[in-house]
């Protein structure tokens, strides 16, 4: 249920800090290889369809390669996916976005760790066995595909200090220090937290994006203008237009489909969308 986000610059020791503060905390540790298994490994399609409906079209897992590189699934993906770990485990998690998926989940320290250009240059020489020319391409390619992927999934400013709670400069405050200020934080932080209430939201925003990625398996997503909001943690509230008659039926099944999914409020009203598009 506890969340603490990290951002980093490549080289800034981001990665380390945040595995040394998941030990201290006893936080399961999570970093943007979460992505990377979440878009090609076929045990993660499995995972999250399990967390979908309890009948699925025989054909979601063959097209789940064809799916995940659709931008608004795979983000929708990204956030079921996060949001169904933190209702199980409290986590430390580096990358992928974490601090702008959780935005509105009370729960979480958002945390970004920068370092000295020339420090970062330095490490990676030692630790790549690069020159420098080459060590500093590569953190610059590195920081340009952090930026393009928050670009691209989140349309967010990276650097924005605003989107943290905390940040902290590696090149002035060395990494225990940095864990032993956290870990006293931490612990008065989340002590003031309503964690039941942090459940229910956490609960809802898994529920409205579990909605989400149903319509995008069953080809509905297309086919209407549609939002979710989630009344409880079973309870989901549809608005918004379909296509027709036959679109709003299928997108209803689909919805009830949703593994504890009780009771589904429907403000759903038919349309031809071609008019209302243009």
């Amino acid at each position: 249920m506890k969340v603490i986000t990290i951002s980093r610059s490549y080289g800034s020791g981001g990665s380390l800090f945040g595995k040394r503060l998941a030990e201290r905390l006893s936080f399961v540790y999570v970093d943007d290889k979460f992505i990377k298994y979440l878009k090609t490994d076929k045990k993660a399609s499995e995972i999250l369809l399990k967390t979908l409906e309890d009948e699925k079209p025989p054909d979601i897992t063959e097209r789940y390669s064809e799916l995940i590189h659709n931008k608004s699934y795979f983000k929708t993906a990204l956030i079921v996916a996060l949001y169904n770990l933190i209702l199980k485990k409290d986590v430390v998690v580096v990358g992928g976005g974490a601090h702008f998926i959780l935005e509105d989940y009370p729960a979480k320290i958002r945390i970004m760790v920068i370092r000295d250009i020339n420090e970062r240059v330095v490490d990676i020489m030692e630790e790549k066995g690069l020159t420098e020319e080459e060590a500093i391409e590569l953190i610059h390619r590195k920081d340009r595909e952090k930026k393009k992927f928050i670009d691209f999934y989140f349309d967010r400013d990276i650097n924005d200090p605003s989107f943290f709670d905390i940040v902290f400069n590696a090149s002035t405050v060395n990494l225990e220090d940095a864990v032993d200020i956290i870990e006293h934080y931490a612990n008065k932080f989340f002590s003031n937290i309503n964690a039941e209430e942090a459940k229910k939201i956490a609960g809802k925003r898994l529920l409205e994006n579990r909605a989400r990625l149903a319509i995008i398996h069953h080809g509905l997503a297309s086919k209407s203008m549609v939002e979710f909001e989630a009344e409880a943690e079973d309870a989901l509230i549809v608005k918004g237009i379909v296509g027709g008659i036959k679109e709003k039926e299928m997108l209803i099944k689909a919805l009830w489909g949703l593994k504890g999914v009780n009771k589904i409020i429907d403000h759903l009203k038919t349309s031809t969308l071609s008019k209302l598009i243009y």
